[in-house]
């Protein structure tokens, strides 16, 4: 019976062609027209697969239902994005981030800030295992940094994100890290040493990378502004001392003992908004308010102005309903059965290792870009591939380092996807800025196929 009906509620070939159709049409003349960008042609994407529904006489209820189960798993990423919204309020009102930009506009080289930031973001990120903690702590700090200095913001923010998706998918506190060899039947150790072979690499490749980023931002025409009025402001705006910084050193040792994002976080903004009471002199109120709208000042210095009006629980909002709108989407479209049929395309195309590997990452990206959140793509891919590795008798260890290769990294580099809207709304960039200088992203992947037509690193089991 329960065969019958997930039948009936799955679309063919075509169909499932022509709705994907539909819906990237969508957004892509709501992107075109800049009238509410992703989020309302997300927003109608759920009207063209009720109406597809109607038409095909498929239970729409049941498919709705699969929407709402999909958002299940992203619902810590959307609290952490609102934790996140109140934390940079706060931190500015208490003068902790207007204190880290004092102290590292003096300690900090320009022309090294680029490398620093990846490796500084990196360290702690694996140290934490979470991305989100590091991107939304020293990411940023050091983004303010980066604008202070007028390095270009893209770059600045390529550097947080390599550095954060280094860490996370390398740590063995991660939750990817851990769900990837889940999934394969892989052993913990195993899965993070196999992935040492693909993501080291072009780690080392980076810092070059950045480093000569560095040099030509640092070079030339470069004009940093004045960086001792900026300094001068600060300092005659805030109390800038160590007692500003002790919300920024709690959020470290809370990530590093292990206490959740969310509530890391949220802590951190709590201390903040103690630190604006007793050290800046401000109200409860004014605290509460921040938190909500975020900081603004008046500022005539333009640079500092961009920096610091920031935060506040209402500016993550847009955030918020793009991955409701998203991740809901690809819950129904995988219930559909969409996102079979696109990958089967694939399948047939497997004649060898090397094969097996690049339709896995394929595979990694297709899931990721229609069910818009990391777990959903490990879970899917994983299970579609499973089977066919174990035919070529290839160690669980390749695929899971394959799942995170393409499903963990592929997520800053999808606009509407839970951890790009994550990395754009916490770093205070668009993803066309950024995404030219993630390089850690796109080479992973590539060392991956390239181990897998060459045989480098792949291991078969003797039976």
């Amino acid at each position: 019976m329960e065969t019958k009906e997930k039948d009936q509620n799955t679309l063919s070939g075509p169909q499932s062609a022509i709705l994907m159709i539909l819906i990237v049409a969508s957004v892509a003349v709501c992107i075109r027209l800049k009238v509410g960008g992703p989020m309302i042609g997300l927003f109608f994407s759920w009207l063209i697969i009720y109406v597809f529904c109607l038409v095909l006489k498929i239970d729409y209820k049941e498919i709705k239902k699969s929407a709402f189960d999909a958002l299940k798993v992203v619902l810590p990423t959307m609290t952490i994005l609102m934790a996140i919204g109140v934390l940079i309020g706060t931190w500015m009102l208490s003068g902790t981030i207007p204190t880290i930009i004092v102290y590292g506009l003096k300690s900090i080289n320009p022309t090294y800030l680029l490398p620093f930031t990846l490796i500084f973001t990196s360290i702690l990120s694996l140290v934490t295992g979470t991305s989100y903690g590091s991107a939304g702590s020293a990411g940023v700090a050091m983004m303010a940094i980066g604008n202070a200095m007028g390095i270009n913001p893209g770059m600045v923010a390529g550097a947080v994100i390599c550095g954060a998706m280094f860490g996370d998918k390398l740590s063995p506190f991660s939750d990817t890290t851990n769900l990837a060899p889940a999934v394969a039947g892989a052993k913990l150790g195993d899965h993070i040493r196999s992935m040492l072979w693909t993501t080291v690499p072009p780690f080392l490749i980076c810092i070059v990378i950045f480093a000569i980023l560095g040099i030509t931002q640092t070079s030339g025409n470069y004009n940093p502004g004045d960086l001792n009025s900026y300094i001068n402001y600060l300092e005659g705006n805030f109390n800038i001392g160590l007692v500003t910084l002790l919300p920024a050193v709690l959020i470290i040792v809370l990530l590093i003992f292990r206490v959740g994002a969310f509530e890391a976080l949220g802590i951190g903004a709590i201390a903040g908004g103690l630190v604006a009471i007793f050290a800046q002199g401000e109200t409860l109120r004014t605290v509460i308010g921040v938190c909500y709208n975020g900081f603004s000042c008046d500022t005539d210095i333009g640079v500092l102005k961009s920096i610091l009006n920031r935060g506040g629980m209402s500016s993550m909002l847009q955030y918020v309903a793009i991955i409701t709108f998203a991740v809901g989407m690809g819950g129904m479209l995988d219930r559909l059965g969409v996102l079979n049929q696109i990958l089967s395309i694939f399948l047939k195309r497997i004649n060898g290792d090397g094969s097996l590997i690049l339709a896995t990452i394929i595979s990694g990206y297709v899931t990721s870009i229609i069910s818009c959140s990391s777990p959903m793509s490990h879970v899917l891919t994983g299970r579609l591939m499973g089977p066919l590795f174990k035919e070529r008798n290839i160690e669980p260890s390749i695929l899971s380092r394959s799942l995170e290769d393409s499903g963990t990294l592929a997520g800053p580099m999808i606009p509407w996807h839970g951890y790009g809207i994550y990395m754009a709304g916490t770093l205070g960039v668009a993803w066309a800025q950024y995404i030219l200088f993630v390089p850690l992203l796109w080479m992973t992947p590539l060392f991956s196929i390239l181990y897998g037509f060459t045989g480098f690193t792949i291991k078969h089991k003797k039976d």
